[in-house]
């Protein structure tokens, strides 16, 4: 007990130095015809800060290869000064392996590492790095619109697993936020989102379907990260 009470004391009388570039937006839509895609940076606090921004294609441990993913960033390494902005530009490399006929998913990760502070030299204080990681849609050209994708999703029961199957059958992917029945509800918040990747399914286990009206609410992300409601009919 008292070794914690110290350990409350330094921490409650440290200083703090903390990362504060955001990103504007909450994804990023590569459409294969550009011949780039900005990603705009801010930095709302009073300290310059240093940037260190990279494409993964999944995994969150590792900064791949070069050759593992189809796109540059410049800059890759930047300092965004205090109450400004800086733009990171992200340039197609190769993506003629990448499937023509669906999405591909990669992620942007963002690393802000606030600089050392003068004033702090001498006083305890604790710094933190921020990352951040967004979803980046690489968009073939496609014949059905992503609204229309959004809106083509399916739901049927499966009577083998007496489950409710949810079915992707565009060549988006649909990041599904909630899906409820009447009263019933399969999930509701943003911590237990779905996102089905092309042409693939998933089951709701204990998801019960109103049966007077056998409708459908569910609710996905569109392109700028908001939020669309739709109804349909279980199959």
């Amino acid at each position: 007990m008292r070794y914690l009470k110290i350990v409350l004391f330094i921490y409650l009388t440290m200083s703090f130095a903390h990362a504060g570039v955001s990103i504007d937006g909450t994804r990023i839509i590569f459409p294969a015809k550009s011949k780039s895609v900005n990603v705009q940076l801010r930095n709302a606090y009073d300290t310059p800060a240093l940037v260190q921004v990279w494409i993964d294609t999944g995994d969150s441990e590792k900064i791949p290869k070069a050759d593992e993913v189809p796109f540059v960033l410049n800059p890759p390494l930047t300092r965004v000064e205090a109450k400004k902005g800086q733009i990171i530009r992200i340039i197609p490399l190769d993506t003629s392996n990448l499937p023509k006929d669906r999405e591909s998913i990669f992620w942007f990760n963002m690393m802000d590492i606030p600089p050392e502070d003068p004033s702090l030299k001498d006083k305890n204080h604790l710094s933190f790095t921020v990352r951040t990681r967004l979803k980046l849609f690489y968009r073939p050209s496609l014949a059905m619109t992503a609204f229309a994708a959004q809106q083509g999703l399916q739901f049927k029961y499966d009577s083998a697993t007496q489950a409710v199957q949810m079915n992707n059958p565009t060549p988006y992917y649909l990041t599904v936020v909630q899906v409820s029945s009447g009263k019933n509800q399969a999930f509701s918040s943003a911590e237990n989102a779905i996102m089905l990747a092309p042409f693939t399914s998933t089951n709701l286990k204990n998801f019960k379907i109103d049966g007077s009206s056998k409708k459908i609410a569910y609710e996905v992300l569109n392109d700028l990260g908001t939020v669309q409601t739709y109804e349909t009919t279980i199959q």
